[in-house]
């Protein structure tokens, strides 16, 4: 190999070692605009100066931004789940209490249709061969009560 090949070849290194290291120095020294609400919501520690910070911090901004955003909907998705698998638990507990209390088995499904037969028996409507009150008392106490009316009005 010749001396020139290796001056080269030394100097294609050190570029492309350049290059790459040159790209963080550059980030270093380029100035990027910031809002401070970012900040805030990020709770970055980056330093700036007033609106303005270097390019590498804004990019820590931006990674500190979608680490915060990540979290908080973490956060929120397991707060939403929570909520919805207790309401869950108390709408399954809530079925289950209607489908023991309105089953033909359960006291509201026993209670309604007797209460409604027994109105129906006692106020509207009679079988055959039913005898009123006043029959019945006659039934029961026999003439005795009607002769003493009869005699009373005499």
């Amino acid at each position: 190999m010749t001396k020139l090949k290796k001056i080269i070849i030394g100097l294609c290194v050190f570029g492309l070692a350049m290059m790459l290291g040159c790209a963080s120095m550059m980030d270093m020294i380029t100035p990027a605009y910031i809002s401070k609400e970012a900040m805030v919501y990020s709770d970055a520690n980056i330093p700036h100066y007033l609106p303005y910070t270097s390019l590498f911090d804004a990019r820590h901004l931006e990674y500190s931004l979608d680490y915060t955003h990540l979290l908080n909907t973490l956060k929120e998705d397991a707060e939403y789940g929570f909520h919805k698998q207790i309401t869950k638990l108390h709408i399954s507990a809530a079925e289950s209490f209607q489908q023991k209390m309105f089953s033909p088995t359960g006291p509201i499904g026993l209670m309604f249709p007797t209460l409604f037969g027994g109105v129906l028996g006692s106020l509207l409507i009679r079988r055959p061969g039913d005898k009123t009150k006043e029959e019945f008392e006659v039934a029961v106490n026999g003439n005795h009560n009607n002769n003493n009316n009869n005699t009373e009005t005499s």
